[in-house]
């Protein structure tokens, strides 16, 4: 089995090049080994999987070798990632499967595995699984599948519903890009007030239109003429597993999440005054500014699912977290973990409750010059080598030149050249990429910063710079 699939806090690869379908089997297997060993008992797994052509084979071959260790499975059938963290925690299983390539181009699809509770596995016991997963030894043990008639999403649906409530009806264009959300959003946005103008809402694994990514502007440009064209008061965009979403305004503005996460902070911090808002190495400084205004604590962390599950789980005061890839965790009136479709209602409700557009929310905001993230594509066994590299030298330019500027380490290296100009260089936890993003206050100084990094990364030629040679500024 290929080690590079196993990543920080998923198993990932191309089917048919990383890995086999049948693959799927041993990994099946390994889980459920990894579960019995944890303690003793018959244990209860819900499995789901998205829509790609490819997710119907690996979840048979999954469930077979899962059901031969001996551990009872509820299978959903197509499914989103957030509903099964939603019925892991509702039946109270014992774990929980995802099969998706989530936001990754349709040859993609893999594993998110979850412990009770939703919690991720991640880090070092994702590890012990690929251990488990090439020692071949495995438990044995007699188990029982049972599969959900729909059951599990009509509790949801009943419990957002219960949750969310509009003041005013509004008119909305959602986009799932093809993927499994297609089954699920309309559905539900179809319980509130709106009238729906929904986009590639019909399934289709091959994504015959755009990938299905909120967070890269290039998919969300035919949401962007819908909402123009029909003049409706907001869009919608979700990527395939329904864990990540995007949002347009009235005009057609894109939003990053790092924006988004602005909105949805000043409603939570009037439920919680003075609480943290956690956020990722790739936002703006301009959401902790604003963050800072409404009496709330900034709370910067490293890239990935699993930090933020663990870290809005195990912190009292953290109500909202979000990372500029679409992924947004509400435990203020919610459960805490990802989920693309509650936080887009939660979205409509603050909208609702308005009495000026969404545009309007952002009239004192900060502008500045960004990118949005930017991938470079990078071998897997070179990336984090070269992002340690260009670190250490970044480190020796402070010492002997530099030393106004500050770096922050947590996820590969986001270098601070003043308080409103900085760059990010990490390896992504997930792709063979190198991620980068850049901000300052004008273009001018964009193009500065953008040039720094260009020029320490065009001594790597493994890396491809074609994002970098084609940016606009």
């Amino acid at each position: 089995m290929n080690s590079n699939i196993f990543r920080a806090y998923d198993i990932r690869g191309i089917v048919g090049k990383d890995f086999m379908p049948r693959e799927a089997k041993i990994l099946g297997q390994a889980f459920g080994t990894y579960l019995q060993k944890q303690q003793l008992g018959r244990k209860k797994v819900i499995l789901g999987h998205d829509n790609r052509f490819t997710s119907d084979e690996i979840n048979a071959y999954f469930t077979e070798g899962l059901l031969s260790t001996g551990c009872d499975l509820l299978d959903l059938g197509l499914s989103l990632t957030p509903l099964v963290h939603y019925a892991v925690i509702k039946t109270k299983a014992d774990a929980g499967v995802i099969i998706t390539g989530s936001h990754n181009p349709k040859e993609f699809n893999g594993f998110r595995f979850d412990l009770k509770n939703a919690n991720p596995l991640y880090g070092k016991e994702l590890l012990k699984l690929k251990q488990i997963a090439e020692s071949g030894e495995f438990v044995r043990g007699e188990a029982e599948v049972a599969y959900d008639d729909g059951e599990i999403f009509e509790t949801y649906l009943a419990d957002i519903k219960s949750r969310i409530h509009l003041e005013k009806p509004l008119r909305l264009a959602i986009d799932c890009g093809n993927g499994t959300a297609s089954a699920f959003a309309v559905r539900l946005f179809k319980q509130f007030p709106c009238e729906i103008f929904p986009l590639y809402c019909n399934l289709h694994g091959d994504y015959p239109y755009h990938q299905p990514d909120p967070g890269a502007k290039i998919n969300m440009q035919g949401l962007k003429e819908i909402i123009l064209k029909e003049k409706l008061d907001l869009g919608l965009g979700f990527d395939t597993d329904g864990d990540r979403f995007g949002v347009i305004d009235e005009k057609g503005n894109i939003y990053e999440n790092d924006k988004t996460l602005i909105v949805l902070a000043r409603d939570v911090l009037k439920n919680h005054p003075g609480s943290k808002v956690l956020f990722d190495v790739k936002s703006s400084y301009v959401l902790a500014n604003e963050i800072k205004k409404m009496g709330g604590q900034p709370f910067i962390t490293r890239t990935g699912h699993s930090f933020f599950h663990v870290a809005i789980m195990e912190n009292k005061d953290i109500f909202l977290g979000g990372e500029v890839s679409g992924h947004t965790y509400i435990k203020d009136n919610y459960y805490g973990f990802d989920d693309g479709l509650y936080a887009g209602a939660r979205i409509l409700e603050i909208l609702s409750k308005a009495d000026h557009p969404y545009s309007q929310f952002f009239a004192d905001v900060p502008k500045t010059a960004h990118t949005e993230e930017l991938k470079a594509p990078c071998p897997d066994d070179q990336k984090f080598q070269i992002v340690e590299e260009i670190k250490q030298k970044i480190r020796e330019e402070i010492i002997n030149s530099h030393k106004d500027w500050q770096l922050i380490e947590i996820d590969g290296v986001r270098i601070r050249f003043s308080p409103t100009e900085w760059a990010l260089i990490r390896a992504s936890n997930t792709t063979p990429n190198l991620s980068l993003r850049f901000e300052a206050e004008s273009k001018d100084k964009l193009k500065e910063i953008v040039g720094f990094v260009k020029s320490r990364l065009e001594r790597y030629p493994v890396v491809d710079l074609s994002s970098l040679y084609k940016l606009k500024m």
